[in-house]
């Protein structure tokens, strides 16, 4: 017997996270059973690519990236027309998360439901990365909904010598490193921007040899470096910009606190950032907001609580948390057994198990078929 043929459709380019996932949650699949397509320039001219690629390659089953266009639009339309099964993978409530932040509100709204629902009803079944969204699309009436969550980067490459080097070269010597890492993007109606609390915390915190670490970029690191300023805090903030992928485990390691916050609404419940694993991997001490599979990956220590979509409250709560790690060693060796955990729950080499099942289960390729492409 022949493992599937799989069509993988990444709405990302080849260097996107969504690619970094694909290739991990591919590693154990035959490459000649195999074939992953990325976006090449618009939505048309990539329909138009990956229509052609499908008429000449057909697969047993097609895995489509993310509730975007044009897959999670065209990948009803070959089910109904080509009888392809397919596999729809998302970490979003898209809808919900677009309504709640106002990015791609307005006219949008009503299409992004449209197609998310669409895509969800007709997958043969949906990958989600957290079990709060497997718990909503159940309720949804989406048939088979599976939990494979988010990996981290390869980790035995970082030495600490690197790590050393790293922090001489940022000036953080002798520096307690309080950061997160993510897209810095601004959300128009809640007038927030991913950092915001950690910035807020700073205020709370002058009195400590702390420096706040942001790395990542998007459309709001303007907003947070103008925020920084009017904090008074823009000298105990660094901000690192967009760093390669392969870097990530570098970077994490100079972090002595990691924060995860979620919003305590309906798009954070069922949201298990792709963070988490990565700060877990790299053995950072993690404070996150009690908010979806934080409470499953994390132990209590590390949890704080978050009310709403948008907690004043929390940045205080969470200056005094990170005062309270800074002055107890007992508990920032908690993050010692962080690794172990992101490898049992995390890696690309269980999660890897769980695709090939799936994607097996789906094509039928128990039965006899064809070898190659």
């Amino acid at each position: 017997m022949n493992p599937p043929k799989v069509t993988v459709l990444v709405h990302g380019g080849p260097s996107s996270i969504e690619m970094v996932r694909v290739r991990g949650l591919t590693r154990r699949h035959p490459p000649e059973r195999l074939r992953i397509l990325s976006r090449s320039g618009g939505i048309a001219a990539t329909w138009k690519s990956w229509s052609k690629d499908l008429g000449e390659f057909p697969p047993d089953v097609a895995y489509v990236l993310n509730t975007a266009a044009p897959g999670a639009i065209s990948a009803p339309l070959w089910r109904w027309t080509r009888g392809l099964p397919f596999i729809l993978d998302t970490g979003d409530a898209v809808h919900a998360m677009a309504k709640a932040s106002g990015i791609g509100a307005g006219w949008k709204l009503p299409l992004l439901w449209t197609f998310e629902r669409l895509s969800q009803r007709t997958a043969a079944a949906v990958v989600v990365r957290g079990s709060g969204h497997r718990l909503l699309l159940a309720s949804q009436g989406c048939s088979r909904v599976e939990v494979i969550r988010d990996g981290y980067s390869e980790q035995q490459k970082v030495s600490p010598e690197s790590v050393d080097s790293l922090r001489r070269k940022l000036g953080l010597e002798g520096r307690f490193v309080a950061g997160l890492m993510g897209s810095t993007v601004m959300s128009p109606r809640l007038g927030i921007c991913y950092g915001w609390d950690l910035l807020e915390a700073m205020v709370s915190l002058k009195d400590q040899p702390v420096t706040a670490l942001v790395i990542g970029d998007g459309t709001g690191l303007p907003w947070l470096k103008s925020r920084a300023r009017v904090l008074g805090v823009e000298d105990r903030v660094l901000f690192t910009g967009r760093i390669p992928y392969d870097d990530v485990p570098r970077y994490l390691r100079l972090l002595d606190v990691a924060l995860s916050t979620q919003t305590n609404n309906l798009p954070g419940r069922v949201r298990t950032t792709g963070k988490l694993p990565e700060y877990m991997a790299a053995g950072c001490f993690v404070l996150a907001s009690r908010v979806g599979d934080a409470e499953i990956l994390l132990p209590e220590p590390m949890l704080v609580d978050y009310q709403g979509e948008v907690d004043r409250g929390y940045p205080a709560r969470l200056a005094r948390r990170i005062r309270e790690v800074m002055a107890s060693e007992e508990l920032r060796r908690l993050a010692s057994d962080l690794p172990l955990r992101a490898e049992r729950l995390c890696s690309y080499g269980i999660l890897s198990e769980q695709w090939s099942r799936l994607v097996a289960e789906i094509s039928g390729w128990r039965r006899s078929m064809s070898s190659g492409y």
